[in-house]
């Protein structure tokens, strides 16, 4: 019986938070790219896949948060109506109040593993690929005669007019891309054309000349009657969606491939552990989240979500200290991604342990 209403007085808060926050980090991710997308033409259709391609990769840092502030709404608001006090009175433990919370804690794991596992690895590829053609069109969208576009790093376009078979009357190109000499294509018309099925935009040009300086100081100019240059616009992908990480979209037999290899990188050693680590944190926030509760101190919404907030920023300060340690090799990774939880759960062992010694 307890346990239901245990329940009913947190599963509430927990659906409510899981909501709000998606929908935040959405929102802040829709606005970052929103020249990206509104200049490309994006339509309902487009908004709306997008949108739901975001939610599984952001559902796995926020279904943690959301058992978290879930937990210490339920729980506060109990104590603010001194419901804990007078279960404490009647002899009930903290351990036992903690019951309800771990087991809300314990579902959101499971769903958390699945979304790690496969559902936010193929909506992250499936993202990528959207924002690749989403940039593309918008590159086009964005060619104006007379303007220079300098938006694609170390490239620079300049349409002069607009022709009407759709290409433009003259064009230039300054290419300054590292690892290849600075160059210069001046052509008097030109088609600019989305590759398909790739990361490529096409320029298609006739009728111009290639100024390009070499290593040494030597200058060269060559004339064409047609040339085709291939420009990648990933990076102009990656600067638009940085909360993507490049691991986001790797399986974990990827992520395993690539950490083992010849090469071995510590980062994606560290995300192969994190896919498991972060669906761990929703059982450690569930714990937490009632040995925080079981003290009775927070009461009132504005305590509670100040604790709410205090607790994730540790623990997201904590996952930021753990990549850095990976990185300078003072922690190994699984070290890295797994201390987060276990310093949390620590944490939340010594709370309970306090809340029982004070009611007794």
């Amino acid at each position: 019986m307890l346990d239901r209403y245990l329940a009913r007085q947190t599963l509430g808060p927990v659906l409510v938070a899981l909501v709000s926050v998606n929908l935040l980090f959405v929102v802040i991710q829709l606005l970052k790219m929103g020249e990206l997308a509104f200049g490309a033409g994006l339509g309902l259709a487009d908004l709306l896949r997008v949108t739901l391609l975001f939610v599984p990769g952001f559902a796995v840092l926020t279904i943690p948060v959301a058992v978290l502030t879930g937990v210490l709404l339920g729980l506060g608001r109990m104590a603010e109506d001194r419901e804990l006090v007078a279960l404490a009175a009647a002899g009930l433990s903290p351990v036992r109040l903690a019951r309800v919370p771990v087991a809300i804690g314990l579902v959101a794991a499971l769903m958390c593993v699945c979304l790690t596992v496969s559902i936010a690895p193929r909506a992250a590829r499936d993202l990528h690929a959207a924002f690749v053609d989403l940039a593309k069109r918008h590159v086009v969208a964005s060619l104006k005669p007379g303007r220079f576009f300098e938006e694609l790093p170390r490239v620079v376009l300049y349409p002069r007019a607009a022709e009407t078979a759709g290409g433009f009357d003259g064009f230039l190109v300054h290419d300054y891309r590292p690892g290849k000499p600075r160059h210069t294509l001046v052509a008097s018309r030109a088609r600019v054309i989305p590759v398909a099925g790739g990361n490529g935009l096409q320029l298609d040009l006739e009728d111009g000349q290639v100024h390009a300086r070499q290593r040494g100081g030597l200058y060269s100019v060559a004339s064409f009657e047609s040339a085709r240059v291939v420009l990648d616009i990933d990076r102009l992908v990656q600067d638009r969606t940085r909360l993507m990480p490049p691991a986001a979209g790797m399986s974990l037999g990827e992520l395993a491939a690539a950490a083992g290899g010849p090469t071995e990188l510590c980062r994606l050693r560290v995300a192969w552990h994190k896919r498991f680590a972060f669906p761990v944190a929703c059982l450690v926030f569930g714990l937490l989240g009632a040995a925080l509760g079981a003290s009775g101190r927070l009461r009132g919404r504005r305590r509670t979500l100040l604790a709410a907030v205090v607790a994730v920023a540790g623990f997201y300060l904590l996952t930021r200290l753990g990549d850095v340690a990976a990185d300078h090799g003072w922690l190994p990774p699984a070290g890295a991604a797994w201390a987060p939880d276990v310093l949390t759960l620590g944490l939340s062992a010594l709370l309970l342990a306090r809340a029982r010694r004070v009611l007794r």
